[in-house]
């Protein structure tokens, strides 16, 4: 007997890269948005007014599942954004099948030890966090597969000179390294686009301080446009965030401060560069070219591959 189709959901994945994601998997694998029918939101509404209500709640949860078509066979794939505003909890507990939760950010214990119960398997893309608070490592996802990506046209654009770097990211208290970095590649002919996101950390916002960051397909063709690629990390964070993906989908180099990147399949030093780990100059490095990256390198790092890592693990439960 054929064992039953798993219908892969996806709940409370709203950013565009996320919706890449899952638009790209639904081409070829039994993938889903778990959709909140019309009435489900008016319930909650309800349920909120009364006080909580969660009888209703339970129920609503049952019958949104129902209206999906979800079975005990199905796996349901969260993220912690709207778990941690407190959303979205009924549609979980309601779920017939697996459940799993992907954290995506930097979390306390309290939030993953209100989370563990409600879910088979809790991951995180950080190694460090995973240690310390119980959860199984994940490794971080790029939105495309290899093949998909368009690849940049080479060479630099016309009149400029030295290497086009970019920086796209929140304040998150680290608009002072990134300011001294500015003006250090400035120095070694560099141009920049820095878009550093204001937000409650901005103290003294300075010339590359933006009040809004980039739609997610703006953002990308700045990527696919620079010639180096910029990152510093929020305090904390230890795991890879999209940027090292970025440099090795879209044949970039990086200058990042997150020395794991030396631990991925797609590392070679002529296309990253770790600030304070390098013996030689950054000029040596921004002189220099990386060889392209073999699209095994890249594959755990693709929607496919992550779907892979779910399935496999739902299957051994």
């Amino acid at each position: 007997m054929q064992p039953p189709r798993v219908t892969v959901y996806f709940l409370g994945w709203q950013a565009r890269y996320e919706q890449i994601m899952i638009e790209n998997l639904a081409q070829s694998h039994a993938v889903r948005v778990f959709q909140l029918p019309g009435y489900a939101r008016r319930g909650v509404r309800l349920a909120r007014a009364l006080g909580g209500a969660p009888a209703l709640l339970r129920w609503l949860g049952r019958r949104a599942s129902a209206a999906n078509r979800a079975t005990a066979s199905d796996l349901l794939v969260c993220n912690e954004g709207q778990l941690k505003r407190g959303r979205q909890l009924h549609l979980v507990q309601g779920f017939p099948g697996q459940r799993v939760l992907l954290i995506r950010d930097l979390v306390d214990a309290a939030f993953v030890e209100r989370m563990r119960p409600l879910f088979d398997r809790v991951y995180s893309y950080d190694p460090v966090q995973c240690e310390r608070l119980g959860m199984v490592h994940l490794e971080q996802f790029f939105p495309f597969d290899p093949e998909s990506v368009r690849q940049p046209t080479a060479g630099r654009a016309a009149g400029r000179q030295g290497p086009l770097c970019f920086f796209l990211g929140r304040d998150k208290g680290r608009a002072r390294r990134l300011q001294a970095l500015a003006q250090e590649l400035v120095g070694l002919g560099c141009a920049l686009d820095f878009q550093i996101v204001k937000d409650g950390t901005t103290q003294a916002p300075g010339s590359y301080h933006v009040d809004a960051a980039l739609p997610y397909e703006a953002n990308l063709a700045r990527a696919m446009a620079c010639d180096v690629l910029v990152e510093i990390n929020q305090p904390g964070q230890a795991g890879l965030t999209l940027r090292p993906l970025e440099a090795a989908f879209f044949d970039k180099q990086l200058i990042t401060d997150n020395r794991r990147v030396r631990d991925t399949a797609f590392y070679h030093p002529d296309r990253f560069y770790v600030l304070g780990e390098e013996q030689r100059e950054l000029q040596a490095f921004l002189a220099s070219k990386a060889p392209g990256v073999a699209p095994d390198a890249l594959r755990r790092h693709t929607p496919a591959g992550l779907l892979e890592r779910l399935l496999e693990d739902a299957v051994r439960g």
